[in-house]
Order: C-alpha cells, then sequence, then structure tokens
C-alpha cells in the first residue's frame, strides 16, 4: 500500500476516532431527565456506528473483493437482484426507525411532563435584555442578576423543581449543558419545565438564543444542595415580613 494511501487511511482513523469519542463525552447528567435523554443520545449513536462501520466495510470489501484484474478481458456475471437481501436490508432499517421513534417519544414525553401537584420547589425565571431574574414566589425571594454578580439559581437535590419561565423583551434561551436540554424564554408566552436534579454541585448556564449586543454576558449558574442546605438558604434570604401598623386607639368619649 502506497505510503501516501496509509498515512490518509490513518487520518481518517484518527479522525473518527476522535469524534466518537467527543461524542460518547456527554456532560455529565445531572437530572433524572437528563439521564434519559442521555441515554437515548448515546443508543442513537451506538446504532448510526454500527450502520456506519457497515455500510464502509462493506464498500470497502467490494471494491478490494471486484476490483478489475489485468488478466479480466470480460464483464463478471450480473446480478439483477436478490430476493432475501431485499427484504432483510428493507425490514432491518425500518424495526430500526420504529424502534427509535418509540424510544424517542417515551423519552420526549418524560422529559416535557408536568405535574404541578408534584412540584417540591416552585421557581420564576425571567429573562431580560441583558441578564436574568429568578424568583421563589412562595418565599418572597427574588435574585436579580446584573454585569458584576450573575444570578444563581439554588435548588435542592432529589427534589422536583418547577420552572416558570418567560422573557420581558425578546426571545432568549435557558439552556444548562448538565440537563442536556434548553427551553425558549418568549414575550407573551410562559414555559413551564419540571426537573429533579440528582447530584450535588455548581453548574453553568447561559442564554442560549442570541439577544443583543450583550447576549455574552446572560450567564447564570444552578447549585445543587441538600434538602437541609436548601431549607436553610430560604430562611436566611427570605426577606423579614412586614411589621403591622399599631391600631389607633379609640378617642375616648366626651
Amino acid at each position: 500500500m502506497p505510503q501516501r494511501l496509509k498515512a490518509v487511511l490513518l487520518g481518517v482513523a484518527v479522525a473518527l476516532a476522535a469524534g466518537a469519542c467527543q461524542a460518547l463525552d456527554l456532560r455529565s447528567p445531572a437530572t433524572d431527565q437528563a439521564v434519559q435523554i442521555g441515554g437515548l443520545y448515546n443508543a442513537v449513536f451506538a446504532i448510526a456506528a454500527v450502520v456506519f462501520f457497515l455500510v464502509e466495510g462493506l464498500i470497502v470489501w467490494s471494491v478490494i473483493r471486484y476490483r478489475r484484474k489485468p488478466t479480466d478481458r470480460n464483464l463478471p456475471a450480473q446480478t439483477h437482484g436478490n430476493l432475501l437481501l431485499e427484504i432483510v436490508w428493507t425490514v432491518i432499517p425500518m424495526a430500526t426507525v420504529i424502534g427509535l421513534f418509540v424510544a424517542s417519544y417515551n423519552v420526549l414525553n418524560a422529559v416535557d411532563a408536568r405535574d404541578a401537584s408534584a412540584a417540591q420547589v416552585k421557581v420564576e425565571v425571567v429573562g431580560y435584555q441583558w441578564q436574568w431574574k429568578f424568583a421563589y414566589p412562595d418565599a418572597g425571594i427574588e435574585i436579580f442578576g446584573t454585569a458584576e454578580q450573575t444570578p444563581q439559581l439554588v435548588v435542592p437535590l432529589g427534589k422536583v423543581t418547577q420552572v416558570t419561565l418567560s422573557s420581558q423583551d425578546v426571545n432568549h434561551g435557558f439552556y444548562i449543558p448538565e440537563f442536556l436540554f434548553q427551553r425558549d424564554a418568549v414575550p407573551g408566552h410562559v414555559n413551564v419545565l419540571q426537573f429533579t436534579p440528582n447530584k450535588l454541585g455548581t453548574f453553568n448556564g447561559q442564554c442560549s438564543a442570541f439577544c443583543g449586543l450583550m447576549h455574552h454576558a446572560m450567564v447564570f449558574s444552578v447549585k445543587v444542595v441538600t434538602p437541609a442546605e436548601y431549607d436553610a438558604w430560604i430562611a436566611a434570604n427570605t426577606p423579614p415580613a412586614p411589621t403591622p401598623s399599631p391600631t389607633p386607639s379609640p378617642s375616648p368619649s366626651n
């Protein structure tokens, strides 16, 4: 084999290996929903890899096995069809597509499922040019991001968190890589999503929709803490209840 061809084949193999490693190196899923999304992605990638190597392997084998030799003078025997092969290469792809459709449908329904009665933490997220507002309506807590201080969303481990997402100006995208999905914040429309954190830590998020000159500044973080730490954080950040005004005493009658 010529050295140049060897170098080309080696380069292709290295590129394919690097691409496969990068594709399989998903961000470690940080929610129960992300685990399902990651499992679906890995299944699709594995099937795609099998199809790729099978097809490319057959192509390479056919080129080498049936290449024309210097002694060949006549055309080889021509095969115009093979009913068994045609059934196989029709049924297998059809079954694969149906299986992927069913798996995708189930994962999509699980990720998009919303049950307000199951929500244990409720958060309101509002995107605006160019930062985020996080509010905990049950506790009266509001967090506004600034250019100097990016906002942080605090949620408890293992608790169903419900986010109502909206925008007050233009389209924004609420995206956390470790959650493996993003949702749009659209003016005049409220998106509702639920997730259950399954890993402690701080996870960076960002706006995934170009929303203006300072789009790059729309970053935030999500901190997943234990339920006890979450309760302590809520207690420490809940504003004090307003002091009731004293009731004026009645005027003495004459």
